[in-house]
């Protein structure tokens, strides 16, 4: 099974970087080649498909704290930072309209 899974690359590169139709090849001629059952070849490509999954979800995540964190860093504005400026604008404009109008 190990050298299955060294043949679709997944111990060197990842199952992001398989495609699925990459795996169901590599499987399919392992079940002809006789290395796996058909059974088993399901079996494997539904594990190696969920392991994908898993990794796809995991490197999103990363990649939204990486940006998160990025951002928490710079000095660009944030939503909330934008909102909160402009409610304070907004009550700033009624207090001057207030004394404009004494």
């Amino acid at each position: 099974m190990i050298e299955s899974l060294r043949k679709l690359g997944l111990l060197g590169i990842g199952a992001v970087a398989i495609t699925e139709e990459k795996v169901k090849q590599v499987v399919n001629e392992l079940v002809e080649k006789g290395d796996v059952s058909t059974e088993e070849g399901k079996t494997l490509v539904n594990e190696l498909l969920a392991e994908k999954k898993k990794q796809m979800q995991d490197l999103d995540e990363k990649i939204s704290m990486d940006v998160h964190n990025a951002i928490g860093k710079s000095k660009i504005a944030s939503k909330d930072d934008v909102s909160r400026l402009e409610d304070k604008i907004t009550e700033l404009e009624k207090t001057i309209q207030k004394l404009v109008e004494k």
